[in-house]
């Protein structure tokens, strides 16, 4: 994919899907191929045209079983980097959208909204390829990617894994490790209980409230007056240091945020609310992976199982790890932990072992785990997540190895 035009493939028997695909895409953007047939209908084609294309849309003949091994096949041949969306009736059950997801699909898109969501997402998915590649960007390389911290219930540590894991990020190198090769912004989006302030040391400012009150939109100079630098060289957007409603805040405001410090940072690590508000939507449309913070008690897995459900129906191809909090990695499953995987139709990524006194002694002085306790058990945990996001979701500048 490049930045002067973007290749698209339609497969669809429907003529009208066809022209009106054509009359919607830009020329001086897209280049757009047709195929008048079905995915399974393409048969070995599809093999030989998946590999041609940056961005691959197939309408979905949900009633023939050899959908989902075509999307397969489909997925195992499109060029690196490419995109893979399916176009299907608005009813289409969300057991579905997920079997399509596993397959490789990226999106599954209602195939009658063409204005309403296929061109936005193509657009926004294109806008996120385009950021893989180097791009002339103030000296640098590409955009950053954004991690969302999510949780599924209260006091399972989403905080915490959002302080230390952006401290992770910043990859410190350098003797006794002070040097940062990498700049992360760490938000703070619980807008009413917010505590990242606390756990970075840094002063609460009162710029989000201030810009949900008046209802602007922020351009990058407010995003730059409005961010603290932590003692660790963190970027901080704090939450609020008075109180205001939780609706206050707007989706472009949110997602303007996101959009100035992906420029200028290789990394965005974002705290989110234990609500589900509005304005949660950009920052998922915008997140390269979500972990969602659970313990394994039966009410914190359904509660994450339902906020799989949520985020998925909306954003079907978005990344989900799961962390499990306030214990290690067991050699082996016991009934609990399999009841919990199979409720949840997901593998536990990773496991955040409970460490009470070095969790204690960070959050009262202030300082990322990495500092006051580097081999604890907690701190060497985080410290694997930080390096598998920062293999698969490499940072804007290439860091030593």
């Amino acid at each position: 994919m490049n930045d002067k035009s973007t290749s698209v493939l339609l497969i669809s028997q429907d003529e009208k899907i066809h022209a009106d695909f054509s009359k919607a895409l830009s020329e001086d953007t897209y280049t757009l191929s047709a195929e008048y047939n079905t995915l399974v209908g393409l048969n070995g084609n599809r093999t030989k045209v998946a590999a041609y294309h940056d961005i691959v849309l197939f309408d979905l003949d949900q009633n023939n079983p050899e959908s989902l091994q075509a999307a397969r096949e489909m997925n195992a041949a499109r060029a690196s980097g490419s995109i893979l969306i399916a176009l299907a009736d608005e009813d289409l059950p969300l057991s579905k959208a997920r079997e399509l997801n596993r397959a490789g699909v990226d999106d599954v898109l209602p195939r009658h909204a063409l204005d309403d969501e296929i061109i936005p997402q193509i657009e926004v998915w294109r806008a996120r390829q385009s950021a893989q590649i180097p791009a002339v960007w103030a000296g640098q390389a590409s955009e950053g990617k954004v991690i969302a911290i999510a949780q599924a219930r209260g006091g399972v540590g989403s905080s915490t894994l959002a302080v230390n894991l952006a401290d992770v990020l910043q990859r410190r190198r350098g003797l006794f490790s002070k040097k940062a090769t990498c700049k992360v912004a760490l938000v703070d989006l619980d807008f009413q209980f917010g505590s990242i302030a606390a756990l970075v040391d840094v002063e609460e400012t009162d710029a989000l409230w201030r810009m949900a009150m008046e209802g602007t939109v922020p351009d990058t100079a407010f995003v730059e007056q409005a961010l603290t630098v932590s003692e660790s060289g963190l970027s901080v957007l704090t939450a609020p240091s008075r109180f205001g409603p939780l609706n206050a805040l707007k989706s472009e405001q949110v997602g303007a945020i996101l959009d100035i410090l992906k420029k200028s940072h290789d990394y965005v690590v974002v705290d989110l609310p234990g609500a589900l508000v509005d304005w949660i939507e950009p920052v998922l449309s915008r997140a390269d992976k979500v972990l969602l913070m659970t313990d394994i008690t039966v009410p914190s897995v359904r509660s994450a199982r339902k906020l799989i459900d949520f985020y998925l129906a909306e954003h079907p191809g978005l990344e989900i790890e799961l962390v499990a909090s306030h214990e290690k990695k067991p050699i082996m499953y016991s009934s609990h932990h399999r009841a919990a995987t199979e409720l949840l139709e997901n593998q536990i990524n990773f496991w955040i072992p409970n460490d009470p006194k070095a969790t204690r002694e960070a959050m009262d002085r202030g300082r990322p785990l990495a500092r006051i306790a580097p081999r604890s058990s907690i701190a060497k945990a985080i410290r694997r997540i930080g390096h598998e996001i920062t293999t698969t979701l490499p940072p804007r500048i290439a860091f030593p190895q």
